[in-house]
């Protein structure tokens, strides 16, 4: 048995817009894995025309780009499939005055306001000219605010979903102009609805019909789950129901690769059992598109081979092996950056948090263990081992550079904070002495892996960003080192952050690895 469709789908609006020949590159690898579609996910990262605003300085594609990728997928036999957002997820757009005052409220438009259907019409005639298909994804997930905020001035109180509903109508009517097939995310019409219970029925039989409900789960292992959802579906009879899972690249610069494959199997077999023929396999990159794509090539490999009746992972750990230049197993050590400890059972992403916990305010050293320093340089040595002249060196290097960079900051926090509190000046010392240096060095180092990876896959725009957390990191780590200076020769009495309590920033246990992915709630509280 096998899923008639299989997509993957990348995000390229998280500051990360992939090169086009990076695109076209990717295509070919998916082609190969036996994927029949690849889905660009643009917000504004594309080129709408009349639209001089949309997606302004956010490196999008150009229509000459999209027509380009686009003929190069067809001639490899890839679907290449639009999937933009016609509601929600458009926080970029209020910083101009061009959208500002048609906007509901955050990243929500502002439903029945004519500038907004002008907008959305000009999008589809874009993406009309562009797509040699005729099926698009038009979003419409995780409208929460929706008739809040200027909707609600305007308009006074309505029913939510009749809301969304109303937008669906008029913004169908717009895509049958174009002659195109929609497909939205269906969680608008579950979120305020218990799961465990069936919806009103009278919600199934506004949607209109033919309109393809994408049905998104991530990261959950347990069958039953899908098996539910799935059910709930079906009670949207005149509606096709598209499953959305997820390999986890939105974790911070690593990925979690084996919750991914564990995740997709339980859902793929649900999928086959309830007769689903379309799985799409999202790509997120939530909070700056940290980590590599490429980075999940032995996830996406697997998901395929579920995808079409193969489960037997040591069977497609060799398949894999044989068709790159690289063992199965070794290529899913990029994900060690985020593993912290024997057995992980969730999805934990210490790449970012603790390459950005700051030395002194230490809100994530409750997750520092005492074998986690010795974890990650024996990490780091294996990485190391997988750089020789092969196409994804720099990756394993950024990676082993990364590893390297969190084995020796992981627990400075901690070491400092016991060593001020015992008022041990000597160690004081020695840590502004011995640790700050070469970690200075190893975190220019990592800038530099992470620059060449940058570089190679996605457009430079939006690279700014992450310049400015690593340029951030080192000033912050140089100022941190002469705050204890100044301490110890008496010009600073106190460092008031070693004076406060560690308290767990996320609820985790002490010493457990947490899911924080908010590069600006992991630098600072303020």
């Amino acid at each position: 048995m096998r899923i008639k469709e299989r997509t993957v789908m990348i995000d390229c609006s998280r500051n990360g817009v992939m090169k086009p020949e990076k695109v076209k590159e990717f295509a070919k690898i998916i082609k190969n894995m036996g994927y029949t579609g690849l889905m660009l996910y643009t917000e504004d990262t594309y080129e709408v025309e009349n639209e001089p605003y949309f997606g302004y300085m956010r490196g999008g594609y150009t229509m000459a780009e999209l027509k380009d990728m686009d003929a190069y997928c067809g001639t490899i036999g890839i679907e290449l499939i639009p999937c933009i957002q016609v509601l929600a997820h458009l926080g970029h757009l209020p910083r101009w005055a061009d959208y500002a005052p048609h906007m509901d409220m955050a990243d929500v438009l502002l439903v029945g306001d004519e500038r907004v259907y002008t907008l959305i019409d000009n999008m589809l005639c874009t993406i009309s000219k562009c797509f040699t298909t005729r099926r698009i994804h038009i979003g419409m997930d995780e409208a929460f605010c929706l008739g809040m905020g200027r909707y609600l001035r305007q308009n006074g109180y309505r029913n939510q979903l009749d809301i969304f509903l109303e937008h669906l109508s008029r913004v169908k009517a717009l895509t049958d102009k174009y002659g195109m097939q929609i497909m939205i995310w269906s969680d608008m019409f579950f979120h305020q609805v218990n799961d465990a219970q069936p919806l009103p029925q009278e919600i199934p039989d506004k949607v209109p019909a033919g309109v393809e409900l994408v049905y998104w789960a991530y990261n959950e292992k347990s069958k039953a789950f899908y098996d539910r959802n799935f059910k709930a579906h079906q009670q949207f009879v005149h509606n096709k129901t598209v499953f959305a899972g997820g390999i986890c690249t939105w974790t911070g610069y690593a990925p979690n690769l084996q919750i991914a494959l564990d995740a997709t199997q339980s859902a793929v077999k649900s999928a086959m059992e309830h007769d689903i023929e379309h799985i799409i396999l999202t790509m997120w990159g939530d909070d700056g598109k940290d980590c590599s794509y490429f980075a999940a090539l032995p996830a996406l490999f697997a998901a395929a081979q579920m995808a079409c009746g193969n489960f037997d992972r040591q069977d497609i750990a060799e398949k894999f092996s044989a068709l790159y230049d690289y063992d199965f197993w070794e290529f899913m050590n990029l994900e060690l950056p985020n593993i912290t400890e024997d057995e992980e059972s969730h999805v934990h992403n210490p790449s970012k948090y603790l390459l950005f916990n700051d030395p002194l305010l230490g809100l994530f050293d409750y997750t520092v263990h005492d074998q986690l320093k010795k974890r990650y340089t024996a990490a780091a040595a294996v990485l190391e081992k997988s750089i020789n002249g092969r196409e994804y060196d720099y990756l394993f290097d950024f990676y082993a550079k990364l590893t390297r960079l969190l084995a020796h900051k992981c627990d400075l926090g901690v070491r400092l904070k016991k060593a001020y509190t015992a008022q041990d000046k000597d160690t004081l010392k020695m840590l502004a002495d011995e640790e700050f240096p070469p970690m200075q060095v190893l975190v220019r180092q990592v800038y530099e892996a992470y620059r060449t990876l940058w570089y190679k896959e996605n457009k430079s725009i939006g690279f700014e960003l992450q310049e400015m957390r690593f340029g951030a990191l080192l000033l912050r780590n140089e100022n941190c080192q002469r705050m204890i200076y100044e301490y110890l020769n008496g010009t600073l009495p106190v460092i008031q952050e070693l004076e406060l309590p560690r308290l767990p920033a996320d609820r985790g246990a002490e010493g457990k690895g947490v899911f924080f992915n908010s590069y600006i709630q992991t630098i600072s509280a303020n």
